[in-house]
Parts: structure tokens; C-alpha cells; sequence
């Protein structure tokens, strides 16, 4: 056995060598990229990715120990490269919707990443001779690809499954797709038909925007260098300082040069309204700033926005310095976009204090850093993760625990007040959280109820149908973990809540949404599918189209904090609109989808080919667009009316939003009322809404 063992642990590295390429820039020493969340609004509390799967390192049991030598202090392969894993995990189900990715770039990533890590995890290993890590990090590396693709192998998902997800933070091999984000109101021109929504066409290192609205305003307008030369970043939406001297647009990118430098650089994206004898109409700028003021070179690859003391800071987790023999803590860093001369230091915050060391720091890299808001939305702390890490009895400091052997069940916690003076306001906790439970999110609950980090999952059972390519036989669960008001450590036992859809199926495959609005004090969840989940025959021959009409249906439900501090789900909504196919397929903002079509089949296009309308071409098309619609990003925001603020569920079709479309509900004493509205395109031939009983 120990001779088949070493042969075939051969053999695997053998392959490794011969299947994947070599790795470039030997030099670099930063960490790999850790997702993040975008949230689309300002209504948007989190967003619920995951697919209730979870995030893992799916290497199987038997390659592993084929494969692999054990590691000097007995973790697990999964553990030591799941922050590679998770990334690959999101590229593989949403990377290839949200930014074109290929398979091949998904796997190209994750080995460029593991070979990142692995250089983190060993770089204490020969201080003399750093470069000798490099031969034996970028085998291991391979090996790390050829593991996942043997236990993940028919698993991406292309345009036939793929869904909307933004989890890249540093997009930089993206080269060809749009986003959409709610703009606040004041910025709005035509209230009664601008949705508020802006979308933005990234394209080789330049930024084009639209505008959503009936009708559409038009896309010929130039597209922006982006500035610096840097990596093009998606916009975040910001919060609201207040006061002059703080003003902050209400979009900026945190954008940065390459891997091999960390500073970042805050770009404003600057909307102003222009006004001609014609029609009103709106450009994009990037104003410039001074360089102390919008750059900080923060040594870290987590890096977050936050407003902090009514000014926008810079929240960082270091990375690559902790990793030295001189420094081995983590540390929350904050630094202020503000001019130099009025710039002052801000506190940095020791997850285990000023001088307790923290053993295994490439493990608080592989989760989100997540904020934590107060009641009127103000961030009050940040949430830092990590797995395989131990906390001791008395929650005072994470203790050494090299194998991790709970890992895949528990997460560690650190929960810092952020802002300046409070050092010693950390707590440090343990909660029951599989990593079939990730992504973690945090979610403020109803006035005065705090805040609790959700999660969502399958039931087991439920887990291994979908796994083997089944439908579930429930609903999807919803995990919360409360944190209590009063500083006391929260339960590390969840409740769980089924999600009270009515089919369990697809609805989950669009992560989903929570939003806060000013009309009702609970969050709401907003679920979303697009129906039938099979529109079309799958067979060899020409697509059968099976109906004209797809649907989108909205799913909307409050989660309400009982006296006692048990949660539950009330108020459900189902909103359908249906969509017909054959209107969209003739509407004019489809001429490029149609056009593109016949070339693929002609090699060519002109109005003659268009004018015969084959069959087979109609389908094909159609087909295009069910699909486009299932990779379609949802966004939920508030509109403010002449009678008051509603609720906008806006799609912002993929890839083509002049074909996107937003349908409006408005708070009534306490239930929700769908607006009918004439700016709805003329391919919806309907929307309505219907109340869902309570536990459905």
C-alpha cells in the first residue's frame, strides 16, 4: 500500500507538470484576492450568495492523500488553500454571468492564486534563500488545480446555468461586461421616468454609462479612459456623510495598480445632467483630486469603504506584512481619505491585541470582512472571519490550532468597534457555521433589535439531491445568528427559518437580496427566479421552442423580530411579470441580438437574410434571450414619487440594458400594492401580485 502510495503520488505530480503551465511573476508576494460583495443600492443590506451549497476546497478525500504530503503542522490541503477555492467556487457559478469568465479563466485564476498562498503560508520557511519556495509553491499549486478540477469536474457553469454574483474585487481579466447601481434620489432628473439605475459598460481599461429610463436614453456616447492606468473597478455605492467638508460622491471605485502593488486609489464617478433644446440628457466624468486625498497605500488585499465619524476611511485586514517573522498579528487598519494637511491618524486594531501573535494568519483571508450597521445605518464595527483558528474559553485572544480538524463546521470571530479609542471594545467567538452555510452576511434586524449574521443552506437531505443534480424536496433554510445589544456572545447555534417560496427550485440560484426600506422598520428578502427553469429542449438538433412566455417572479418577505428573539417570516409576496419573447425578439433594442445571429449562421447579415425570418433563427434568438434574462442582475432600491417612496425591483438585462425593465410596489397600511406603469417595455405583457399564506 505505501508503494502504491508513492507511485501514485508520482504519477499526480507528474501530471500536474505535464497539464498546467508554468506560472509568471515569481516576484509577487501579495495574498490572492478574497471576494466581496457589492451591494447594488442603498436599500441593499447584503446579498445571499452561495446558492446554499457553501464554499470549499471539493478536492476528494482519495486524491488528497495521493497527492499531497502532509503538512508540517497537519492541516488539511482544503483548509490551507480555501481561500483559492472559494473564489474558484464563486468563478465557476456566477463568474461566467457577471464578467465573461471562461473555465479556463476560473482554473488559471485559482492556480495563480494557490501559488500565491502557498508563497504566504511557507515564506518563513528559508529566509536566506526566499526564492528556493518558488519551484516547490508552483507544483503544489498544479496540484491544487488538478484536485479541484478531478472533484469539481462538470461543475462550471456556462450561459445555460451561470447567474449574476459580483464577488471580484480586482476584476482585472474581466474585458467585456456591465453592472448596474441604484443612484440616490437627488440625483435623479425625471422621477416619473428615470429609474434610477446607471449602468456601466466596462471595456479594455474604459467606462461607458447609460441611463435607465422609458424610454431609454441612447448608449452613443464616448467611453472614459479609466483613470490612472489602473485596474478597472465596479463602482461602490456610498453612504452619505454629512456636512460639506465631507461630501463624497455617491459612486467610487476602490481601485488599485496590479497585485504587486497594494495602494489604492479612490475614484470618483462624478453624473451631471445635461440640458439641450432637444432632451435632457446625462455624462460621466472622473474628477480629479489630490493624491494624498484619494490614495493610501495600504499593505493589505482586503480593503473596504466605510464612513466612519462622518468621514470615508479605508478599512483594511493586512496581509502580507503579518506574515513576517517580526510581525505576526492582524490588524485592522483605518485610514481617512482626507486632504494631508487635516488628515489625522486613525487607531489600528490588533485582532489579539498590540502583542499577542496570531498563528496561521492566511486563514482570516478567505472570508468578506463585513460591516455592521446601527439603527439609522451608521457602520459601528467590523465582522472578521476565519476558520481552523481556536478562541480560548475566556474569549480574550485566539490560541494556536495548527490542524484545524473543526474547521469545515466552525468559524472564529472578531467583532472590533471601529473608529478611534477603542481598543479594547473586541470580541472574539466561535459559531456552529458549516461551510455549507457561506457566505456569512450581516443584516440589522427590526428598531432597537441589533444586527445578526445570516446564512443560507439546504437541509441536509435536501443538500445531497441537490448536489447529485436533484431537485430538493424543501424550501431553502435561512441560518441567523443574533448578536446580542448588550455585548454578550451570541448563541453559536442558528435558528433556521425556511425560506417560504413557493416552488423550492431555482429560486436561490439568483443569490438573494436583503433590503431595508423607509416604508416598514424589518428587513425584507427579496427572492428571485426565472421561469420554467427548462425553456427549451436540449438535443442536438435545432432548439424546439416549448413556449413564448418566460416569467420573473419576485418573491418578497419580511423577517420580524418576535419579544422573545426568535425571527420568523411574515407579509410574503409573489410578483410575476411575463415577458413574451416574440415582443422582445422584434423590439428595436434587439436588432444586435438578431443581427448578431445570422451572422453566426450566414457568415454575414443584411435585411434580406432578416426579412425571411427562418424558423430555426427565431428560436435560436429567443433562446438567447431566455438565457440573458437567467443571467440577469436584480436590483432592489426606493424611488421617491410625487405621492411618496416605492419599491423598485429593477433587471438589468445581461449584457443589453435598453432592454432592461423595473416594475414598482408601495407600502399601504402595511401591505404591498403593485403600480401599474407606462413605462413598462411593450415585451412585458403583464405583472401581478399575489399574497403568499404565511409559512408557504
Amino acid at each position: 500500500m505505501a508503494l502504491t502510495l508513492i507511485v501514485c503520488r508520482l504519477f499526480s505530480g507528474m501530471a500536474a507538470e505535464k497539464v498546467f503551465p508554468d506560472l509568471a511573476q515569481p516576484e509577487e508576494t501579495e495574498a490572492p484576492s478574497t471576494f466581496t460583495t457589492y451591494r447594488a443600492s442603498l436599500a441593499t443590506e447584503a446579498i445571499l450568495g452561495g446558492q446554499g451549497t457553501g464554499l470549499n476546497c471539493s478536492i476528494p478525500k482519495l486524491m488528497e492523500k495521493i497527492a499531497f504530503s502532509p503538512a508540517e503542522d497537519g492541516s488539511a490541503i482544503s483548509l490551507r488553500f480555501r481561500q483559492a477555492c472559494v473564489m474558484h467556487d464563486l468563478c465557476y457559478r456566477h463568474g461566467y454571468a457577471t464578467y465573461g469568465y471562461t473555465q479556463a479563466d476560473c482554473d488559471s485564476q485559482l492556480q495563480q492564486s494557490a501559488y500565491r498562498l502557498c508563497r504566504q503560508i511557507n515564506r518563513q520557511g528559508n529566509s536566506q534563500d526566499p526564492l528556493s519556495a518558488y519551484a516547490a509553491c508552483e507544483h503544489e499549486a498544479k496540484e491544487v488545480l488538478l484536485g479541484v478540477t478531478l472533484g469539481g469536474a462538470g461543475s462550471f457553469h456556462s450561459r445555460r446555468s451561470s447567474t449574476w454574483f459580483e464577488y471580484d474585487p480586482q476584476p482585472a481579466r474581466a474585458d467585456d461586461y456591465i453592472v448596474g447601481r441604484a443612484v440616490p434620489q437627488e440625483t435623479v432628473s425625471d422621477p416619473g421616468r428615470d429609474f434610477g439605475v446607471r449602468t456601466f459598460y466596462f471595456r479594455r481599461n474604459t467606462v461607458k454609462m447609460r441611463v435607465l429610463a422609458t424610454p431609454p436614453e441612447s448608449s452613443r456616447v464616448s467611453a472614459l479612459p479609466f483613470p490612472g492606468v489602473l485596474v478597472v473597478t465596479p463602482p461602490i455605492v456610498t453612504d452619505r456623510p454629512s456636512g460639506e467638508d465631507a461630501a463624497l460622491p455617491p459612486l467610487v471605485s476602490l481601485a488599485r495598480n496590479s497585485y504587486s502593488d497594494t495602494s489604492v486609489h479612490l475614484i470618483p464617478f462624478a453624473i451631471a445632467r445635461q440640458e439641450t433644446p432637444q432632451k435632457s440628457s446625462h455624462a460621466l466624468s472622473f474628477p480629479g483630486c489630490a493624491q494624498d486625498a484619494c490614495s493610501q497605500d495600504a499593505d493589505a488585499s482586503i480593503n473596504k469603504l466605510a464612513v466612519i465619524d462622518n468621514q470615508p476611511v479605508l478599512v483594511s485586514l493586512t496581509h502580507r506584512g503579518v506574515l513576517s517573522s517580526n510581525k505576526t498579528t492582524v490588524k485592522i487598519e483605518q485610514n481617512a481619505f482626507m486632504p494631508g494637511d487635516v488628515r489625522k491618524p486613525m487607531t489600528d486594531y490588533a485582532l489579539n491585541g498590540p502583542s499577542t501573535s496570531v498563528h496561521n494568519q492566511y486563514r482570516f483571508l478567505s472570508h468578506d470582512m463585513l460591516f455592521e450597521r446601527d439603527d439609522v445605518g451608521h457602520i459601528t464595527h467590523a465582522l472578521v472571519f476565519a476558520r481552523g483558528v481556536g478562541v480560548s474559553a475566556d474569549g480574550r485572544q485566539f490560541i494556536r490550532d495548527d490542524s484545524g480538524e473543526d474547521y469545515a463546521t466552525r468559524v472564529a470571530v472578531a467583532r472590533q468597534r471601529l473608529g478611534n479609542g477603542h481598543t479594547g471594545e473586541i470580541q472574539r467567538f466561535f459559531l456552529n457555521a458549516a461551510e455549507t452555510d457561506e457566505p456569512l452576511s450581516s443584516v440589522r434586524l427590526g428598531k432597537a433589535q441589533g444586527t445578526a449574521l445570516l446564512a443560507l443552506a439546504w437541509s441536509a437531505a435536501d443538500l445531497r439531491r441537490v448536489e447529485s443534480g436533484k431537485p430538493a424536496n424543501h424550501p431553502p433554510l435561512v441560518k441567523i445568528w443574533r448578536l446580542p445589544l448588550n455585548g454578550a456572545r451570541p448563541d453559536p447555534v442558528p435558528q433556521a427559518l425556511r425560506v417560504p417560496v413557493p416552488v423550492p427550485n431555482g429560486y436561490i440560484s439568483l443569490p438573494p437580496i436583503m433590503a431595508r426600506l423607509s416604508t416598514q422598520e424589518a428587513p425584507l428578502m427579496i427572492l428571485t427566479r426565472v421561469a420554467p427553469d427548462r425553456w427549451q429542449n436540449e438535443n442536438t438538433r435545432p432548439t424546439a421552442v416549448i413556449t413564448d412566455t418566460l416569467a420573473i417572479d419576485f418573491v418578497m418577505t419580511s423577517l420580524l423580530t418576535e419579544a422573545d428573539g426568535k425571527n420568523r417570516f411574515a407579509n410574503s409576496y409573489q410578483l410575476r411579470c411575463e415577458i413574451s419573447l416574440d415582443k422582445q425578439l422584434q423590439s428595436p433594442e434587439a436588432s444586435s441580438l438578431r443581427q448578431r445571429a445570422y451572422r453566426i449562421r450566414y457568415g454575414r447579415y443584411n435585411p434580406t437574410l432578416e426579412a425571411q425570418n427562418p424558423a430555426w433563427q427565431l428560436n435560436v434568438v429567443k433562446s438567447d434571450l431566455a438565457r440573458r434574462w437567467r443571467m440577469s442582475q436584480p436590483i432592489v432600491s426606493e424611488r421617491q414619487l410625487a405621492d411618496g417612496p416605492v419599491m423598485a425591483l429593477t433587471m438589468v438585462f445581461n449584457g443589453f440594458p435598453a432592454m432592461s425593465f423595473q416594475a414598482l410596489l408601495k407600502a399601504e397600511n402595511g401591505q404591498l400594492r403593485y403600480l401599474p406603469a407606462d413605462t413598462l417595455p411593450r415585451f412585458i405583457n403583464s405583472c401581478s401580485l399575489k399574497a403568499l399564506a404565511n409559512g408557504q
